[in-house]
């Protein structure tokens, strides 16, 4: 996949993105679900099936899910009441209730939510007609969730084209 991904900046950022991922996640320790995973993406960035900041963002989403982190995006992460909650806490494990949520907590639409489950979920409809806003919402929760949990930065994502994905 290599030659396709490099002809294009936002794939290769993306794909840099995908792997320094995979070798934090993995810990040398490999996971039969995250190299397929891992080539899923690197398959999907060479074909250009979809915006490479949203093959990203749900291989970050996913990725992490298998690793045990699975956000929560319909309930709350720390009462377990679902509901229609704005409040995304990474700490927490997601989205959280007005009554749990830290003062400051930054608070994502609801558009933006339904990307975020859509793109752990594969939906890729749903995550395709997506508005940029909502895309460059996302971007910044995702990163923020990951970074957290493998408890230190990802660099390449300092590179990762965002706009106009």
């Amino acid at each position: 996949y290599g030659a396709a991904i490099s002809a294009d900046y936002a794939s290769f950022t993306a794909a840099n993105a995908i792997v320094e991922t995979v070798d934090k996640v993995t810990d040398d320790g490999g996971s039969p679900q995250q190299y397929l995973l891992l080539v899923g993406a690197l398959r999907s960035l060479s074909r250009a099936e979809h915006a490479p900041s949203l093959t990203l963002d749900s291989f970050l989403l996913r990725s992490l899910a298998i690793a045990g982190w699975a956000p929560s995006f319909d309930t709350c992460a720390v009462t377990g009441v679902t509901g229609d909650h704005t409040a995304f806490v990474a700490q927490l494990g997601g989205v959280v209730s007005d009554a749990v949520a830290p003062p400051g907590s930054p608070r994502l639409d609801r558009d933006t939510i339904a990307l975020m489950a859509a793109l752990l979920q594969g939906d890729w409809d749903v995550a395709d007609a997506s508005a940029e806003r909502s895309r460059a919402q996302a971007s910044g929760a995702v990163a923020a969730y990951t970074q957290f949990h493998l408890e230190r930065g990802l660099r390449s994502l300092q590179h990762v084209e965002r706009a106009n994905s």
